[in-house]
């Protein structure tokens, strides 16, 4: 009989420690804060939906040349570090134009790194910047 209360108890600690999560403050003033887009459905771990990935430019991002679901490859400099609760995500320049990444690899980069990435368009971030979820990303 004491198993029948051990069992619903430890289910209501767990759904209450599950609740209630709150979005964690900007800790640096060098962080942009960017929304991805709402049912975003991806594999982000499989460099293998990157294999055929064709060389883009930023402005073919920006100008909607560029289909979204689209593996790509671009390269640029790391311009400052965004605000991203499930993986590391910066802000890309080339040509003066920004990309939001979304680093899906996980790979270290530091801002003012050159860098070039292999990963899916995926529209546009709620700022109206392009979204990259990189799989690969190679930092020269």
């Amino acid at each position: 009989m004491m198993r029948k209360w051990i069992l619903p108890l430890g289910i209501v600690f767990l759904l209450s420690a599950c609740g209630g999560e709150e979005t964690p403050e900007l800790e640096d003033e060098g962080q942009t804060e960017v929304s991805a887009p709402e049912g975003d459905e991806l594999d982000p771990t499989d460099p293998a939906e990157v294999e055929n990935a064709e060389a883009v430019t930023v402005s073919d991002l920006v100008e909607g040349n560029v289909e979204d679901g689209t593996p790509v490859e671009i390269s640029g400099t790391v311009e400052e570090f965004a605000d991203d609760v499930a993986f590391p995500s910066f802000i890309l320049v080339n040509d003066g134009q920004q990309v939001y990444i979304r680093n899906m690899a996980e790979t270290a980069v530091e801002v003012g790194d050159n860098i070039q990435l292999e990963g899916i368009y995926d529209g546009n971030a709620e700022e109206d910047l392009p979204l990259i979820s990189a799989s690969v990303i190679t930092v020269d």
